[in-house]
């Protein structure tokens, strides 16, 4: 008689949390939202927060518009005081346009 008691125990407990846990949960999530970055809406790769940190080592500031093109990356930043568009190459080598 013991293990039908312990078996309408169990059987009780399943029926009475497993509707519980099945809900949605109602409070909002404490994850902290994306980083919103420099080039917009969208995340920044690795590749482009390393490009970043070479331009601003570089002197630039305020780098932003990271871009793909033929060329290579075009990006648009400031430099003692004055804003310039840049183009990086695939070896990572920068001009300004």
């Amino acid at each position: 008689m013991n293990w039908r008691f312990a078996a309408c125990t169990v059987a009780s407990f399943l029926a009475i949390t497993l509707p519980a846990l099945a809900q949605p949960s109602t409070t909002p999530s404490t994850r902290p939202p994306p980083d919103q970055s420099t080039t917009g809406s969208s995340q920044v790769s690795a590749a482009e927060q390393e490009l970043i940190w070479k331009l601003e080592k570089a002197g630039y500031t305020q780098v932003r518009d990271l871009k793909s093109t033929a060329e290579g990356i075009f990006a648009k930043a400031m430099k003692d005081g004055k804003e310039v568009s840049l183009v990086v190459d695939s070896s990572g080598t920068f001009r300004e346009r």
